[in-house]
């Protein structure tokens, strides 16, 4: 009995030793990069383990099968369960192959076996992300004793654990972001920007944040980190752009609008902002130009492109052109109010005939009661309808 047991622990022995040298190969050709050859010899090891499997998987995964990668990794698992390394790399791959389901399972495990680790809920809180039908907002201090059961509890259970995990903080100040939770957001955005400033992500939505709730100087100084940074977008551009426009900043404005249209010179928005800007800085053939590219390629309606382009010939005090245009902006939409403003205040100054710029004072003051809208110029309207009354009595006694 005692030689039958020596005869099998040396048969066991020979036979590690034996598959010892191919092993080695394997793992030398995988080291290199040298997949196929290395599946190669992993195949040719007998009675594989766990850890022959898990390297087949890496192996597929390094030369982009991720499908074969992902049987192998299932094997792997099938043999020893147990394996953590092995169980993230199949989760996150399940992840890229958008198997979002599986993922939900693998991470849901391994963050009730390591439920301190900060990454397995992070990665749990893509798939969640993914899977849940909805979320509901759960501040992150509020997670300790509550069922994880969506992306946003995940991704503040893994900030709770980790106040550095600069994905799981990205994730959870978007999902603030999307609330419109400002407060939230920059909570968890400047708490990011302490242990990684230039975080291009977390700078993004704090600008957002700050843009989106009106704080334009704040916003300004992120969106132009952003450039420096090299993050040349049109989402930044454009956002830039807004923000030094409702700061009155009209250079600095135009700049950031030229910018968005060498993504696309054919956005008639984006051109008739233009137009509006180089208005206001008094450049009213730059105005005009702009005017008319977007007249070009904006689909009807063209109210307000024709109305720009009216004021550009206001400014330029060529009244007979800017009526014209105020007059196609009106057909175009009879209730836009400010181009019937307009008309009247552009008559006012062309026309000889007072009584018919009256008239079209009163036409204005007439729509903007029956619309609600306006106030402030039908109050100027009013204002200058009692002088002309007064100018046109008195041009009438004169005659008499």
């Amino acid at each position: 009995m005692k030689k039958l047991f020596i005869v099998i622990v040396i048969g066991m022995i020979s036979k590690v030793g034996a598959q010892a040298p191919a092993l080695a190969v394997a793992d030398s050709l995988y080291a290199t990069g040298e997949y196929t050859k290395a599946i190669a010899q992993y195949e040719k090891i007998q009675e594989p383990t766990a850890r022959i499997w898990l390297q087949i998987a890496r192996a597929y995964k390094g030369k982009g099968a991720k499908t074969a990668a992902l049987n192998f990794y299932k094997k792997s698992l099938e043999l020893d369960d147990k394996q953590p390394i092995a169980a993230t790399e199949y989760g996150r791959l399940l992840l890229t192959k958008s198997k979002f389901k599986e993922a939900d399972s693998v991470f849901a495990i391994l963050s009730t076996r390591y439920p301190t680790n900060a990454e397995y809920h992070y990665q749990w809180g893509r798939a969640l992300k993914k899977t849940a039908v909805k979320d509901t907002l759960v501040l992150s201090k509020k997670t300790d004793n509550e069922k994880i059961d969506t992306s946003e509890k995940a991704f503040a259970k893994a900030v709770q654990l980790d106040s550095t995990h600069q994905k799981a903080m990205f994730e959870l100040a978007k999902y603030h972001l999307g609330h419109k939770n400002y407060p939230e957001v920059e909570t968890i955005c400047k708490k990011a920007l302490e242990s990684e400033p230039e975080n291009i992500e977390i700078i993004g939505v704090l600008a957002q944040s700050y843009y989106y709730k009106g704080w334009w100087d704040e916003a300004i100084h992120l969106f132009n980190q952003l450039l420096d940074l090299g993050v040349d977008t049109l989402f930044v551009r454009n956002k830039l752009g807004r923000a030094y426009y409702e700061k009155r900043m009209y250079p600095e404005a135009i700049e950031a609008y030229e910018e968005v249209l060498a993504y696309d010179d054919e956005d008639w928005g984006t051109l008739i902002t233009l137009a509006r800007l180089y208005n206001f800085s008094r450049e009213y053939d730059k105005a005009l130009e702009y005017g008319k590219k977007a007249l070009y390629f904006k689909d009807l309606p063209l109210d307000d492109v024709y109305y720009t382009m009216g004021r550009a010939y206001e400014f330029k005090k060529n009244y007979e052109q800017a009526m014209k245009y105020y007059g196609n902006s009106t057909k175009e939409d009879a209730n836009n109010l400010d181009a019937v403003y307009a008309t009247a205040v552009a008559a006012d100054n062309y026309y000889e005939d007072k009584e018919e710029v009256l008239k079209l004072y009163e036409k204005f003051v007439a729509q903007s009661k029956k619309l609600k809208k306006r106030p402030y110029l039908a109050r100027i309207a009013q204002e200058r309808m009692t002088l002309l009354k007064r100018e046109i009595f008195e041009a009438q006694e004169k005659k008499e």
